[in-house]
């Protein structure tokens, strides 16, 4: 396999920015890795809050239902900030893979 294939894999399969790393391109693993990790860290920041608070409400006795929820884990609102880490990461992730397969190394 081409090193620019495993170069996206690890983007792909590992982390944003590892094939970066891979490739010998430091500075761009960075560009595409600290965001992405921000991001990660802010989305499941927000997913465990989320799942603390449904947990509390069973373990009281206030939610059994799972449909009920179910219901309250759907219409729960999520903030814009947390939307705005769900798109990051995708773009990072996304955009690490391209970088990977695409741009020549420097000579």
């Amino acid at each position: 396999m081409r090193r620019k294939g495993v170069g996206a894999l690890l983007s792909a399969l590992v982390f944003p920015g590892a094939g970066q790393y891979y490739l010998g391109r430091r500075t761009r693993g960075l560009l595409f890795l600290a965001p992405a990790a921000i991001a990660g860290i802010l989305y499941f920041n927000f997913a465990l809050g989320e799942a603390n608070t449904v947990v509390d409400q069973v373990l009281s006795g206030k939610t059994t239902d799972p449909a009920a929820i179910e219901a309250q884990i759907e219409n729960a609102p999520t903030p814009i900030g947390v939307k705005l880490a769900e798109i990051v990461f995708v773009v990072c992730y996304v955009g690490s893979i391209v970088e990977a397969l695409v741009v020549k190394p420097a000579a």
